[in-house]
């Protein structure tokens, strides 16, 4: 039999792309070997949520237990797997030869997106510091103008809880790292959080103009990586009537996106009080509260822009 590797899309984050699951690309080797079958499985499921597999074309989905969910610390960032392997047959020299991989990890990301305190958000009256805006304050956005912050929940993480857990550190996109002025200044989001991104490159490979990119998957960009200064941090999630386009920093950065594993990132009591301001919109994701703003790029499809 002839050992072969599993590559594609490892990781997954729950806020993926919609339908709002996590999900992924599975290939044989590196593509190019001239198969006649696959048969994809699962040999161990995952611990805090369901994952399944196309035993045919080796697309995996991963769905998180919200009562999982339901026992963390707000912005607490976790990790589950799941592994899988692939069998079946291969040409060579004209015959049909049957190959196996190793089980292969499937890492799964949990986490919320949020801007942190300290950074400057464009309003119609200029620039203020998002941990400042309130409620019913007016915010410019790229696609309807201006327009009011309807919920808004922040969450303080001292250096102890970075440095256990450093995939809490923030993402830092220094000055100008997007473009000339883009950001105006250093600006630092979660990893999680999903950055605006235009230009030939993206037109060429997705046919849009603009499509949205987590900012971890930016790091290893000239001037964007983990912040390992270790400094205390504050996470703010800012929620509008829509996914929205907000402009921090002076760079094109999303607002709190509630697609359905979005929601699942939220603390229980965060979810209630949403559900009071967003009646019967927040499972039935009406008036585009599921819908995002823009394509969001998966990992593999991120790296393609370097």
């Amino acid at each position: 039999m002839v050992s072969v590797t599993i590559n594609g899309d490892l990781t997954g984050d729950v806020t993926g792309d919609p339908p709002n699951m996590a999900g992924g690309q599975l290939i044989v080797g590196d593509g190019t070997l001239p198969l006649i079958s696959q048969n994809w499985e699962i040999t161990t499921p995952p611990a805090n949520g369901t994952a399944s597999i196309d035993a045919d074309t080796g697309e995996w989905t991963y769905t998180v237990d919200p009562a999982f969910f339901d026992s963390l610390d707000d912005n607490e960032v976790v990790f589950d797997t799941f592994f899988v392997q692939v069998t079946g047959a291969v040409e060579i020299a004209g015959f049909a030869v049957p190959y196996g991989s190793d089980p292969t990890e499937i890492s799964i990301r949990i986490e919320g997106v949020c801007f942190t305190s300290g950074t400057l958000i464009d309003t119609p009256n200029g620039s203020r510091l998002i941990e400042t805006l309130t409620v019913g304050d007016v915010i410019t956005t790229a696609d309807r103008g201006a327009q009011p912050i309807r919920w808004i929940e922040s969450s303080y993480l001292t250096s102890d809880r970075l440095d256990e857990n450093p995939a809490m550190r923030p993402v830092r996109l220094t000055a100008g790292s997007l473009g000339p002025g883009n950001p105006r200044r250093d600006l630092l989001v979660s990893q999680q959080h999903r950055i605006l991104v235009r230009g030939p490159k993206t037109q060429l490979l997705f046919g849009a103009s603009e499509v949205l990119v987590a900012a971890k998957h930016l790091c290893g960009w000239p001037g964007i990586g983990i912040d390992v200064s270790n400094q205390p941090v504050e996470y703010v999630h800012l929620l509008m009537d829509r996914h929205e386009i907000l402009i921090a920093e002076g760079a094109m950065a999303e607002s709190l996106f509630l697609g359905e594993e979005a929601l699942y990132t939220i603390s229980s009591d965060a979810l209630r009080e949403l559900a009071e301001i967003f009646p019967n919109r927040i499972t039935q994701h009406e008036c585009g509260l599921g819908l995002a703003a823009r394509r969001i790029l998966r990992e593999h499809e991120a790296r393609m822009l370097v």
